[in-house]
């Protein structure tokens, strides 16, 4: 009399590979629905994943250049709203942060007042 055995589970990794596959192929599926790629051509699912990621990749790139100066310039003002003193290079002797005007006192610089050597209208 034959006996029903159950077959041998499937070596580890195959397993490990077919969940990673299943679960890539739920995120692949959430994906489509999400943004209602499921009812595209494939050319307009094509033409939507390029503007896409177009867009991260722009994103990334501005973040990746800019984000680190601009807390660098968030650290440095906070620093003197609470020091009062200057912080690194940036700042101007007077110990003002950068952006102000530092350094234009009444008559110098390219300022719009009328004291100074301006000629008069």
């Amino acid at each position: 009399m034959p006996t029903n055995n159950p077959p041998p589970p499937p070596p580890r990794r195959a397993q490990s590979q077919s969940s990673l596959l299943n679960w890539l192929s739920r995120k692949r599926y959430q994906y489509e629905v999400t943004f209602s790629l499921y009812m595209l051509t494939p050319t307009e699912k094509f033409i939507f994943n390029s503007f896409l990621f177009l867009f991260v990749s722009m994103i990334i790139i501005a973040a990746s250049l800019y984000f680190p100066q601009h807390v660098q310039d968030i650290a440095r003002r906070l620093w003197w709203y609470y020091a009062g003193e200057n912080y690194g290079a940036g700042t101007s002797a007077e110990g003002r942060p950068p952006g102000t005007d530092a350094g234009m006192r009444d008559g110098e610089g390219g300022g719009l007042s009328d004291k100074g050597g301006g000629r008069e209208l």
